[in-house]
Formats: C-alpha cells, sequence, structure tokens
C-alpha cells in the first residue's frame, strides 16, 4: 500500500503532500497538458479553463471571415466590452461568393484566391468587392481574439447554402454530381474532400502569430457543420455516423482543442408531447437528428443546441415556454451523458409578437438554474466600414444592418445590459444589482397592438439572485387602475406564467370600440412588496374595417418574386406567366411524405407592407397533380392539405400558421382558360401592423399532398386599418 501511495503522490499535482486513495477523485484537479498549455477542456462534465471551472454568455458572428480590418476589430472590441469570451464564427467558403468576392475552397483541393479574381480586381482592400482570402482573414480574426483573450468556436461546414453549403444546389452537388444534399454524408469522395479541406485549416499556420491552427488555445472548438440534418433518415443513423467519423477526424489532428457537432438539437423521445403540443418534430426524429446519440460519441466534447421558435413555427404564445422546456431537455441530456451542454444559438426577432428582454431574461435563468456550459446568443454585430447597406433607414448609420432581425449592438441598451450581467453570472462574479431583485415582465400584449374578442393577458416572475419573496398575487391594472372584476391572474404551473382572459366584448360598455387601453400586471409579493410590470396599449377593435393601400395583380410582372428556397420541397424557377390575366408562377416539387413541406417567395416590392395590417392572397394548384397521402392524416390540421401563411423580415416573423389550413376535398375547384381544373385557395390573414418590415414572404405549404407541377400566387392585396 505504502509503494501504491508513493507512486500516486508522484502521478498527482500535490506537491510532497501526502495523499491517500480516498483523494483519488482530487485528479480532476490536476492541469492535463492541453490545459497547462492554455486549452480550455472538459472535466467532469463541465469546462475549464487555467485551472478553474469555465461557464459563459458568448456569441455569434457570420462575417469575420470575409470582412476588412476594421469591422473585425470593431467586433471584438464590442465583445470584449460587453465581457464575451466567447465568439462562434465561420470557418468555411465552399466555391467563391461573388455577393462578397471571398474565397477558400473554390475547388475541391484549391485553398485561398484564385490567381485571376486578383488580377482582374480594380477594388482596395477596404472596398467591398476586393478579393477575400477567408483563411488569411481568419488568420487575422483569430489573431484578434487572442488580444482580447476570447475564445473562439470555428464551424467548418454548413448544412444551408450560404457560403457553399451542401444545401440548395450547392458547389458539393455541382463537384460530385450529388442528387441531394444528403448524400454529402454518405459520398466517399465528398468525404475525402471534405478531410482534405479540415487538414488544410486546423495545419494552417497563422500568418500573424507565427501559431498552427491545431495548436493555438484561441480556437476553443472545431466544429463539423452547422446544423447538420438529413430528412431522409428520420433514424439519425447517417448524420450521427458521419459526425463520429469527421469528428475522429479532427481530433487526430487537433487533440488539445474541443470537437462539437454545431447541432440544432433535434432529440428522438419516443412518445413525448412537447409544450401546447407544439413543434412536435424537434422530439420524434422528423429532422433526421438525435441529439442524444450525438452527444455519446466519443469524440464529441460537448453537446450543443440552437432555439428559435419564432421561427420554427411555434404559435406566439406558446413560444417562451416551450424554449424553456427545450432547454431543460438539453441539461437533462447533458447530465446524462456526463458531459457540458451549450445553447450556442438562440433568439427572438426585435420587431416580432414577444417581449425580447424577458425571453432573453427567462432563458438564460433557466440555461443558469440547469446548469448549461454556456448560452449564445445570435448575433452580435458592430461597424459597417464598406457595405452601402440593403435599403432600410439604417443602411447608412455606419452600423452592420440588422438583416435577420436578431441584431444585438453593444449600445448600453436593456437587451445588451442583461447579456453582460448574464456574463457576470455565469462567469462566477459578483451578481448585477439588476439580476440580484425580482423581475416581473408583461409577456403579453408585449407591445402595443390592437385586441378583439377575449383577450389574454400573460405576465411572468423571476426571482431575483438575492431575494426570497414570494408571488401573493397578480392583478391586471388598465390606465393605472385595478382592471373590473375579475382581475387577479392565475398562475400556470406548467409554464411558470400568469395569465387572465380579458373579455373585450363583456367589457364593451366601459371600453368601447376604439378605446385605447394601457394594460400592466401588479404583482404583490408575501413580504407585503410590490412590483408592476411595464406597459403596453392595446386598442380595442371588435369592429375593425380596411382600406386597399395596394393590389399586385401581376398583369405585367411578378412584383420582383425571388426565391427563399424549400423546405422539404424544391423550387426549381419563378416566372410570370399571362394566365388568368397575369400571375406569378411557380414550378416547385412536394414529396408528400411529411405534415410540412413548404416553398417560400419573396416579394421584394411589396414595401407597403410596413403599413399594412391585412394581407389577401390567391393559390391555384393543378387539381390533377394532387396526390394525398394514402394513410396519412391529421384531423387537427386538416391533412392531407393546405397550410399557407406569409412570413415578414426582418426577422422571418411568421404569421398565420393553422389560420386557413384546409383539408383538399373542402377548397372549391375552378377552370382556367387553359381548360384545366384547379383548386383555388383564397387567403387572407390579418397581423400586428409593424413599420419595420420590409417585405412579404409568401408560402404555399403542403401536408402530405405529392405535388410536382406549377403553383400560382396571384391578386396580392394590402390592407390598412381604417
Amino acid at each position: 500500500m505504502k509503494k501504491v501511495l508513493l507512486h500516486l503522490k508522484n502521478a498527482l499535482c500535490f506537491g510532497t503532500m501526502l495523499i491517500s486513495l480516498a483523494l483519488i477523485p482530487l485528479l480532476a484537479g490536476c492541469k492535463s497538458q492541453a490545459e497547462k498549455e492554455g486549452f480550455v477542456v472538459v472535466k467532469g462534465g463541465q469546462f475549464y479553463k487555467d485551472g478553474k471551472p469555465f461557464r459563459f454568455v458568448g456569441t455569434n458572428n457570420y462575417y469575420l471571415h470575409y470582412s476588412p480590418d476594421k469591422m473585425i476589430d470593431d467586433f471584438f472590441s464590442a465583445a470584449d466590452e460587453m465581457k464575451i469570451p466567447v465568439v462562434r464564427c465561420w470557418g468555411f467558403q465552399f466555391g467563391p461568393h461573388r455577393d462578397h468576392n471571398s474565397h477558400g475552397m473554390d475547388e475541391p483541393g484549391e485553398f485561398g484566391v484564385p490567381e485571376k479574381f486578383i488580377k482582374r480586381n480594380k477594388k482596395q482592400p477596404d472596398q467591398f468587392g476586393y478579393p477575400r482570402d477567408i483563411f488569411e482573414r481568419l488568420d487575422y480574426t483569430i489573431a484578434q481574439a487572442k488580444k482580447h483573450n476570447i475564445r473562439l468556436v470555428i464551424a467548418l461546414n454548413n448544412y444551408w447554402g450560404d457560403f457553399g453549403g451542401i444545401q440548395n444546389a450547392s458547389s458539393w452537388q455541382r463537384w460530385f454530381n450529388l442528387e441531394s444534399a444528403e448524400d454529402f454524408y454518405t459520398n466517399e469522395e465528398c468525404k475525402k474532400t471534405y478531410k482534405e479541406y479540415i487538414s488544410y485549416i486546423l495545419n494552417r499556420v497563422n500568418t500573424y502569430t507565427n501559431i498552427a491552427y491545431k495548436d493555438d488555445p484561441t480556437v476553443m472548438t472545431w466544429e463539423v457543420m452547422n446544423e447538420p440534418r438529413d430528412q431522409k433518415d428520420k433514424s439519425g443513423a447517417t448524420v450521427t455516423k458521419w459526425v463520429e467519423e469527421m469528428s475522429a477526424y479532427i481530433k487526430s489532428i487537433a487533440p488539445k482543442q474541443l470537437c462539437a457537432v454545431g447541432d440544432e438539437g433535434f432529440m428522438k423521445l419516443d412518445g413525448f408531447v412537447p409544450y401546447a403540443g407544439e413543434g412536435s418534430t424537434s422530439y420524434d426524429g422528423y429532422e433526421g437528428e438525435d441529439f442524444d446519440a450525438l452527444l455519446a460519441i466519443k469524440s464529441i466534447d460537448y453537446g450543443t443546441f440552437h432555439l428559435y421558435p419564432e421561427t420554427w413555427g411555434i404559435l406566439d404564445k406558446a413560444q417562451v415556454a416551450w424554449g424553456d422546456e427545450f432547454i431543460r431537455k438539453h441539461a437533462e441530456s447533458g447530465r446524462k451523458a456526463k458531459k457540458p451542454v451549450v445553447l450556442e444559438e438562440y433568439g427572438t426577432s426585435a420587431g416580432g409578437n414577444l417581449n425580447r428582454k424577458a425571453v432573453y431574461d427567462i432563458w438564460n435563468n433557466t440555461a443558469y438554474k440547469e446548469g448549461l456550459a454556456g448560452s449564445m446568443f445570435w448575433i452580435l454585430t458592430s461597424t459597417n466600414s464598406y457595405e452601402s447597406g440593403n435599403g432600410t433607414d439604417d443602411a447608412n448609420d455606419g452600423l452592420y444592418d440588422d438583416y435577420d432581425g436578431f441584431r444585438i449592438l453593444n449600445d448600453k441598451s436593456e437587451v445588451a445590459t442583461l447579456l453582460s450581467d448574464y456574463s457576470d453570472l455565469f462567469a462566477g462574479k459578483a451578481v448585477s444589482p439588476q439580476l440580484s431583485k425580482n423581475r416581473v415582465y408583461l409577456l403579453n400584449p408585449a407591445r402595443d397592438q390592437d385586441a378583439k374578442g377575449i383577450f389574454e393577458v400573460r405576465a411572468q416572475f423571476l426571482q431575483g439572485a438575492k431575494n426570497e419573496a414570494k408571488v401573493k398575487r397578480a392583478e391586471l391594472y388598465i390606465n393605472g387602475e385595478p382592471a373590473p372584476s375579475p382581475r387577479t391572474l392565475n398562475y400556470n404551473a406548467e409554464a411558470d406564467f400568469y395569465r387572465l382572459n380579458f373579455d373585450t366584448l363583456a367589457n364593451a360598455k366601459v371600453y368601447p370600440d376604439g378605446s385605447k387601453l394601457d394594460i400592466s400586471v401588479l404583482f404583490t409579493f408575501d413580504d407585503g412588496t410590490q412590483r408592476s410590470t411595464e406597459t403596453h396599449t392595446i386598442t380595442i377593435a371588435n369592429v375593425v374595417t380596411y382600406s386597399v393601400i395596394k393590389k399586385y395583380d401581376f398583369a405585367n410582372d411578378e412584383a420582383n418574386a425571388s426565391s427563399l428556397g424549400g423546405y422539404m420541397a424544391e423550387l426549381k424557377e419563378i416566372k410570370h406567366t399571362t394566365l388568368n390575366g397575369g400571375m406569378v408562377e411557380i414550378d416547385g416539387s412536394y414529396s408528400g411524405e411529411n405534415n410540412w413541406e413548404e416553398l417560400k417567395i419573396k416579394f421584394g416590392d411589396m414595401s407597403e407592407v410596413a403599413e399594412a395590417s391585412k394581407i389577401e392572397f390567391t393559390l391555384y394548384y393543378e387539381k390533377s397533380k394532387m396526390t394525398p397521402h394514402a394513410t396519412k392524416s391529421d384531423e387537427a390540421d386538416k391533412l392531407p392539405g393546405f397550410q399557407p401563411y406569409i412570413a415578414f423580415d426582418p426577422g422571418w416573423v411568421k404569421t398565420g400558421l393553422k389560420e386557413n389550413n384546409r383539408y383538399l376535398k373542402d377548397t372549391p375547384v375552378v377552370t382556367l382558360e387553359d381548360g384545366k381544373e384547379y383548386y383555388k385557395l383564397e387567403t387572407s390573414l390579418e397581423f400586428f401592423q409593424n413599420p419595420g418590415y420590409t417585405f412579404v414572404t409568401i408560402c404555399p405549404t403542403l401536408g402530405y399532398v405529392k405535388y410536382d407541377g406549377a403553383i400560382y400566387i396571384d391578386d396580392v392585396i394590402l390592407y390598412k386599418k381604417d
């Protein structure tokens, strides 16, 4: 026994201190060689940095690998000031990017900017359009991150078509003549070429630091792909096998750095019913991804998941609680696997229908209490030194435009300050006054809006870190006074919020149509203290009339219609047709095997949407080409059938989900002048007017219906409320 103890003493990092076998668990406190060299490591199911547990609030940014110095400098300065220690960025460009003139691997095995692009270029290095070598830009990005003591998570590929990802007829499909994007996971030549790319970038020596990427602790993590999926294999086995192979290859080159997937975290939980029955496809294997199987891979050091219930089609009133549950389920998986888990992308759009500060507070509060290793919001941006903008009001303000509606700036705003405070909390620093005290939020209404019929008021309470008071009651206030009885909100334990159905019709004598009501909720605590939520105004609108702003009849053109692709369906072509006096013709293909298959057609000319609060449009499908699935049906969603909706940007704010679902058998059939019979689907949607909306996207969506052929869009009418 004495000899054993002597060997242990020499092996452990306790100097001359005598130890016993009972102290063997302290091995977890020893620094590995990688940790001694400054790398972030995983021990005992959590991250360690510099010998201490490491939890963080981080962010994402996709433009660093093609941007000029100033934009990169300003971004890292902003991240540093917001106390953000981890940044996730892109490390890929497959095929040349025409808009940014950026080059990574233009052809298999060819890295950097081809000579032909350099010779014919007339731009200067600080100008938009100057040919950029993404590897040189990554060199600079890593060097600047090191200067600010910020760690990087670098994704090496993309499922989506952006920057040459594998989807949407990408470079990979062209290079290897793939029938579908998902063939990327099994095609041996694809895998060989991708490994060549991985080897090139991991072995690259940084031209600014003279350190090989694989030897630089600044690079915390390599990710095999952003949001991989394979809906063709709903077992998740194809993606799991591919991740296992690629992650093992990454670790063979860079064993001191961490490896993660970069996935959205979709799960396979048989029989699980998510909150409010929403978003079941995130849990039933529908996307061809199995989070728990991926997390179990030996060469995957930690789990990743993303969270966008707004853009995933979760109903507005369920999004906050649904997201909260999604966080808790992934934290549970991490504890079972004894590996860290990071919420590495999340967001709700500034122009959407949610209380953004409340959402970010609630989700980060849950992530912290559930023990997640980190949360990383999408997206921190800073200055814009070379682009002229996208035509919005903020296009020339010197800031990177809010293209997707999720932009966060280091501007001392409420949300930015909240995220900085959470960064301190995750890092184990002093709790800010904001997070120390109780917080109360008004979830609905989340902004000024119309209300009619039964209007559900929702509010939420978050207990401060240094306050033990509990809620005694929550009461509705209107115009600063207690609302008519009943005014006490009921607590919903499942969703952890308080709610009350306010009947605008029953109160019509007190609050007639057109009345503007300032809504707030007053919380009273068991220690006698009170706290009120913010106030938003609802306008009673039980009787609403509309006036036409503009009608697009497509008599002469397609109103600048363009493709935003499809989901589980293929959008092949958009063109104008003179049929029926002029329409937009979309050549599309739906498999009929899924309950949600959509095409996305953006109408860039419809700027009047910023004034509108109602839209109507008509869709035509050729009847003879519609084949409903023989065995699939969903009574609740009226499938097989139609599920049209619209989306607004920035933020991809989905509107009208499930409001116009219709069985095929209930849809009128008409004959057009070509002599063919068509299903005619007339759609009308009301929405909250938002001056920030920039264009309309119409989404002809089918469920369990096979269709190959033309879909026609006609008579889009935008209305404003009188």
